[in-house]
């Protein structure tokens, strides 16, 4: 096996220390901007609900799906407080797993030990949601995993708020949605991205609307493997546009903060 050079070493650290550093200047920034709230933090210390606003605002993270009154992921955090959204957004995406099962203890102080975890965590992407797992979104109309040593369907969205895509399709008709991405990973604007075929030899396209709906289209019929492999795009208000490579992700969980 090749090993890695030092310069290559280097640069890794350099661009793990430069994240770090942007980070730390977001949350800057953030503090800044709250005015009034700043003096507080810095008499009381940050709760760990103004904690996660903080570095969502850092994240720029897009406009969160609202928290649904009866559905809420933390028992101790209402669907009427305004920093639900952010909450669930960012427990969404592997950063934050609460306090204890099912709790945030959103007026607490954070601790030292809670924000190191905090910041780590807002650096590095979530891990895959595969496709047909527990919790995860189901196959629809047929459509299954190709299987065969291809990788399984996932997606994840990163710290930029790209979602990327990953795995290889069968089993399903052209012109069916094949699995919906959930709220907080769908784009604002229906986007028409390339797919790929097993065997080179027909024309594959998907898509994605601002349902998450992911609607596969084949030339000649969808036998054999469908590629979503190297398919990413940005979310937002500010509309969505295509962005080719997907990369693979980090392995991290939503683990309580402490």
């Amino acid at each position: 096996m090749k090993k890695k050079s030092s310069s290559q070493s280097a640069f890794f650290n350099v661009r793990i220390l430069f994240g770090l550093f942007v980070m730390l200047a977001g949350v800057f920034l953030a503090l800044v901007s709250f005015g009034t709230f700043s003096r507080v933090f810095a008499q009381n210390g940050m709760t760990r609900e103004q904690m996660t606003l903080t570095l969502a605002q850092a994240l720029d993270v897009f406009q969160p799906p609202a928290c649904v009154p009866g559905s809420e992921m933390f028992n101790d955090v209402p669907a009427s407080s305004p920093f639900c959204p952010f909450i669930e957004e960012l427990s969404r995406r592997g950063i934050t797993g609460g306090c204890a099962p099912g709790l945030f203890c959103p007026n607490d102080p954070v601790t030292r030990q809670q924000m190191a975890v905090f910041l780590v965590k807002g650096i590095f992407p979530e891990p895959f949601h595969i496709v047909g797992d527990t919790g995860e979104p189901p196959f629809e109309n047929g459509w299954t995993n190709f299987g065969g040593g291809r990788t399984t369907v996932g997606f994840y969205i990163d710290t930029t708020n790209v979602v990327h895509l990953k795995g290889s399709l069968t089993g399903g008709t052209s012109a069916t949605t094949a699995f919906t991405l959930p709220a907080g990973y769908r784009p604002s604007a229906t986007l028409l991205m390339p797919g790929a075929h097993g065997g080179l030899t027909k024309v594959i396209d998907l898509t994605i609307d601002s349902t998450g709906a992911i609607i596969v289209f084949c030339e000649g019929g969808c036998s054999g493997s469908v590629g979503i492999d190297a398919i990413s795009f940005r979310v937002g208000t500010g509309g969505a546009s295509s962005i080719m490579e997907s990369p693979s992700a980090a392995p991290k969980g939503a683990t309580p903060d402490s």
